[in-house]
């Protein structure tokens, strides 16, 4: 599916992203390139991998495996307590409610979770789901032992099985466990404050502004595209997600018409820094003074706003 005019193969400028897991709030880098989006703006775009988990995905960054990535904003931020290069540039979604906690019918609470198997996407020290379910589990009172599945689906599939006693789930995934198998739904400790994002390098800025500029033009046309012809969107998120049920998917895309903001500014409130402050102090001390500035570079979406480009998109 096209909604642009691409230019020609030679003229493109290719660069690599990748997505941490399977969700519509991860899901517009890859929907933007299947539909023609980059290309409209020079750029081909290749995913090397999809699915990596937020730790990897920014440790992809770092290594230069790839370009820019979704992921989550613990990931990056721990990239910056380390030293190391990763940065946001956006983020993906406004804030919501978009995971909970599944639990098997057996299980009535999230403190009978004590010596129980949870699943989540790598661990639950260092990625943005685990650490939310790990805290959200510990705050109810209860010690489980988690175990990585790699993705969503595969903790669906685990519950399924009976191979993990709960786990979190994205609302495709949650509305169909609970209809279908009975499961408990518990939302998560940190509910919407702390975002998954849209991230790069501050070396990739400082050494091809230009590029990034370009790539974060893609970026916010393919929000625009979503919202205004979000019939384009339907079958490629079907894709992406791997759901075979389109009602299913359709109901997901009205669910995120609002929440995909035409301005992706990071602008974290108060409570979603002071919860990340709090998920790295033990570990980082530095985590104390951390301020949004550190780990997010919004020059360029302050760019783009100012010199009309988003305001211009939404007036035609």
């Amino acid at each position: 599916i096209a909604v642009v005019a691409v230019m020609t193969a030679a003229a493109l400028t290719k660069v690599r992203m990748t997505t941490a897991l399977r969700a519509p709030t991860h899901s517009l880098a890859w929907c933007g390139t299947e539909a023609g989006v980059f290309k409209a703006q020079g750029i081909d775009v290749t995913f090397p991998v999809i699915e990596t988990t937020g730790p990897e995905a920014v440790h992809g960054l770092e290594r230069g495996e790839w370009d820019f990535c979704q992921t989550g904003t613990l990931p990056v931020v721990e990239s910056f307590l380390q030293g190391k290069d990763a940065v946001v540039l956006f983020r993906n979604a406004v804030q919501h409610d978009n995971l909970c906690i599944a639990l098997q019918p057996g299980l009535k609470s999230l403190a009978e979770l004590t010596g129980k198997k949870v699943g989540v996407l790598s661990d639950a020290t260092s990625g943005q789901t685990g650490i939310n379910a790990r805290l959200t589990i510990e705050k109810a009172g209860a010690t489980a032992t988690y175990v990585g599945l790699g993705g969503y689906g595969n903790i669906y599939k685990a519950l399924i099985a009976g191979e993990i006693d709960a786990g979190p789930l994205p609302l495709h995934l949650r509305f169909a466990g609970e209809r279908k198998y009975g499961w408990n739904i518990f939302s998560l400790a940190f509910g919407g404050e702390i975002p998954s994002v849209f991230a790069t390098t501050r070396k990739l800025i400082a050494t091809n502004r230009e590029l990034v500029l370009r790539v974060a033009q893609g970026f916010i046309r393919t929000v625009h595209t979503f919202k205004t012809q979000p019939e384009v969107y339907v079958p490629l998120l079907q894709r992406f997600l791997q759901v075979d049920e389109r009602e299913l998917v359709e109901d997901q895309v009205r669910f995120y018409l609002p929440l995909f903001p035409p301005v992706p500014r990071m602008a974290l409130s108060a409570e979603g820094l002071q919860s990340i402050r709090n998920t790295f102090a033990r570990t980082y001390p530095a985590a104390h003074q951390l301020q949004e500035a550190d780990f997010t570079d919004s020059s360029i979406v302050d760019e783009l706003e100012h010199s009309g480009f988003i305001d211009r998109l939404y007036r035609r």
